[in-house]
């Protein structure tokens, strides 16, 4: 999940939206010359924060969390099921008009990857790549190492949920760490870190554009090149180019960024086409599924889908359209923090509190106390985790990458006599390229 699930914090990328004359001109040239050779470029000014996406954050994680604890009630704990509850089919001491709308809850990832295609090219806008990836590193380590770390030692530690029957559980916490555990068949510690995997997919393949630098024209040829690549994908079936592309997500992704462009510089045909062609993709691949979870215990219609896809399409285009810009109070940002480390402790965790708990607690209580304890183990992990560790990562990835600038410096230049030329990478002009040595010739 990222920024959706885990992403940067909900600001502009900008300190106010552009005129049309000023977004034409972005539009139609490269992005401005760079610093000089050897220095890094400066951080971009803090932005305003947008209130309305860390509420809309917040939901996403708010029915994601439903849906795991009222219609599911179970977890897949290394190689096999737990019933926190109790009992199979949760809708037996749930009321069911709860369990009816929690059933559509994992339609919050969806969400999350909508709000992550706009926050991530919100975040992207006037940064080098060096920036991108130490923004994306220090935003999405921290508390998923606390998550990994803090969910093995309560599985452990409390084993209502059979964790020790787990075979490999050392080694398995180990990959975890990574983030990357997935690419290699190695389980999940908690299953809702697969959404990670995508997210970072992403953040690769924005990578590409960041490299080049990142402006409304090449974040508009990305998109458009990204949604045929990924309709050639579901052609072919080719195995190599689903797990790059992500076809099944794409659209989230996409319309997200063009939702971005539209806060940006305003809406264009052409920014609607993209949202209307994912919109589209996305509801025909969103379908239900409940014999892969018969603990929901009735076969849920596929309507309610199409709904729930029409209300996230929707709140985001008012976003898009400035529409949410009266939504400012403050304690929004507080829940927007606490998205991240919700999503991604309450499964193992939560459960774990569900199980011992309704041992003397009815449904209601049960779920309120959980529900308080899990949110207040996110505050603090908010409050104190992520602030020390993103500290030091920033600084440790800040002067690696400035050791790597040095020593670009250091490199010895060509031997006298020899010719070399100078290549520009593409979003650099000869202004802000390094100048050649007095023993080479000018190209």
């Amino acid at each position: 999940m990222t920024e959706g699930v885990g992403t940067a914090g909900v600001t502009a990328a900008g300190t106010e939206t552009k005129t049309d004359a000023e977004a034409e001109t972005e539009a139609g040239s490269a992005a401005q010359p760079g610093p000089p050779a050897g220095e890094a470029a400066p951080p971009p000014a803090r932005p305003p924060r947008l209130y309305a996406l860390d509420l809309i954050r917040f939901i996403a994680a708010a029915v994601v969390v439903l849906r795991h604890w009222v219609a599911i009630g179970a977890v897949y704990v290394g190689n096999h099921w737990v019933y926190a509850w109790g009992i199979a089919q949760p809708k037996h001491i749930a009321p069911f008009p709860l369990v009816a709308v929690a059933t559509y809850g994992d339609l919050g990832v969806q969400l999350f990857f909508l709000i992550s295609g706009f926050v991530i090219c919100m975040s992207s806008w006037g940064r080098t790549l060096g920036q991108f990836g130490t923004s994306r590193v220090s935003r999405l380590y921290p508390a998923y190492w606390f998550s990994v770390l803090a969910s093995i030692a309560v599985l452990l530690a409390l084993p209502r949920l059979g964790v020790h029957r787990w075979p490999g559980t050392f080694h398995d916490v180990l990959m975890n760490l990574t983030m990357t555990q997935s690419f290699y068949g190695v389980h999940d510690i908690d299953p809702v870190y697969w959404t990670l995997a995508a997210e970072l997919r992403f953040y690769l393949l924005f990578a590409i554009v960041v490299a080049f630098g990142v402006t409304y024209r090449r974040v508009m040829y990305f998109c458009w090149l990204w949604v045929f690549a990924a309709m050639f994908t579901q052609v072919t079936g080719n195995g190599t180019l689903n797990q790059i592309l992500q076809p099944a997500y794409a659209p989230y992704f996409i319309a997200g960024v063009a939702f971005f462009l539209m806060w940006r510089f305003g809406p264009t045909m052409l920014l609607w086409a993209l949202v209307g062609v994912s919109f589209l993709t996305a509801q025909s691949q969103t379908t239900p599924d409940p014999a892969s979870f018969p603990e929901i215990g009735w076969a849920y219609p596929r309507w309610p889908m199409l709904l729930c896809l029409v209300l996230f399409f929707t709140l985001m285009a008012l976003v898009a359209l400035h529409k949410l810009d009266w939504v400012s109070w403050k304690p929004l940002a507080t829940l927007g923090a606490l998205t991240y480390p919700l999503y991604l402790l309450h499964q193992d965790i939560g459960f774990t509190m569900i199980a011992y708990l309704h041992r003397h607690l009815s449904f209601w209580p049960t779920l309120g106390v959980a529900s308080v304890g899990i949110l207040a183990l996110c505050y603090l992990v908010q409050r104190f985790v992520e602030p020390t560790v993103q500290r030091l990562l920033k600084n440790g990835i800040k002067n690696s990458l400035a050791a790597m600038r040095r020593g670009d410096e250091g490199t010895p230049s060509a031997g006298r006599g020899s010719r070399s030329r100078t290549f520009l990478i593409p979003h650099q002009t000869a202004a802000s390229s390094p100048s050649p040595s007095p023993s080479e010739p000018a190209p």
